[in-house]
């Protein structure tokens, strides 16, 4: 391995194998503030108890987005959580060195979970046993007031039938990916890389030197021949000096298509709420794209139409090009980025 390079990753039987994304946790001064904010992005609230509140999409998960009461009244990253993809896996990750006890998970689905952090301090739940809501057999939404096939130049599927919406929250499907700012980018690789079933989709690297140092990895979770998400998780190398470990870049939450998040996009901002960039569309994974600066300081993602891959998809590797390599249309970039 050279230094700074990200080596080739394949995924093997003796890895843990998780299943998917499922929520993420994140602590909150004001729970209240948040709250709002979560219903007007467009969360459906799954429970609470006293110092939580549990939010979710109108997909299988249980659980999309855990609002935790901050006890010192910072805000703070406090992970994500996964499904294993076997009970046997979920064992073999209560035995990675440093694990947490095995406990009850009190969230929405119940089962049981247990804790691993990573070099850098970030931390990962693995979930067995939580329980799915009924399969979706329609779109939730609250933009549509008809909505019926696309007119394309070429095939006018939609005659006689008019496309009818209105402002609203853009409903969320699901927690699709979440990504933070690491100080230890080459460990952390390696531990999501070698523990479990992670393998990057693209990575981007800088010139320094005469020499290549990757950046920034995208990584999706390898199921063979079956589809996933272009990435669940992403890493980006701190700049020198950064203070912190890792710090949360942001979550992404996924809703059914343009329209919706076009119509979710001008909701929020009819509410007085600040985005951070959008709407546009990115290149690595090809997301349709806008982030939002909640209440508390956190960006937070809709995205739509993004690019799935397997085992066939080889890792991309890409000179970065700063700005440039993020999107292919939309609004300028902020010049300090999207991250909180």
């Amino acid at each position: 391995m050279l230094p700074g390079r990200i080596p080739p990753v394949i995924n093997s039987p003796d890895k843990i194998q998780l299943n998917r994304l499922s929520h993420v946790y994140l602590a909150h001064p004001d729970l209240e503030k948040f709250d709002q904010f979560a219903k007007d992005f467009g969360f459906e609230e799954a429970g609470r108890d006293k110092d939580i509140i549990y939010y979710r999409g109108w997909g299988k998960d249980s659980c999309a987005y855990v609002a935790i009461k901050s006890k010192d009244g910072q805000k703070r990253f406090e992970g994500a959580a996964f499904i294993a993809q076997t009970e046997e896996d979920f064992i073999k990750s209560s035995k990675l060195k440093g694990a947490s006890e095995v406990r009850p998970n009190l969230g929405p689905g119940g089962g049981k979970i247990v804790t691993i952090e990573s070099p850098s301090s970030s931390k990962i739940h693995v979930l067995w046993g939580n329980g799915e809501r009924p399969a979706p057999t329609k779109v939730a939404t609250s933009t549509e007031i008809h909505k019926g096939a696309y007119n394309t130049t070429l095939q006018k599927s939609r005659k006689g039938e008019f496309q009818r919406f209105k402002l609203g929250p853009a409903m969320v499907h699901k927690l699709g990916h979440y990504g933070f700012i690491t100080s230890m980018f080459d460990e952390d690789i390696a531990f999501y890389t070698l523990n479990f079933n992670f393998v990057p989709s693209d990575i981007l690297y800088e010139e320094v030197n005469g020499e290549e140092i990757d950046t920034l990895t995208f990584m999706h979770l390898d199921h063979a021949k079956e589809y996933s998400d272009h990435h669940t998780l992403f890493l980006f190398r701190a700049p020198a000096n950064f203070p912190d470990k890792h710090r949360l870049h942001h979550c992404s939450f996924e809703v059914e298509d343009f329209d919706t998040q076009l119509l979710g996009h001008d909701f929020l901002l009819s509410k007085g709420y600040t985005p951070v960039w959008g709407v546009g569309r990115h290149i690595l994974g090809s997301q349709i794209f806008d982030y939002w600066r909640d209440p508390t300081g956190f960006t937070i993602e809709h995205y739509a139409d993004g690019d799935v891959v397997n085992i066939d998809n080889v890792t991309g590797r890409t000179k970065s090009e700063g700005a440039a390599s993020m999107y292919i249309w939309g609004p300028v970039r902020p010049e300090k980025g999207v991250a909180e």
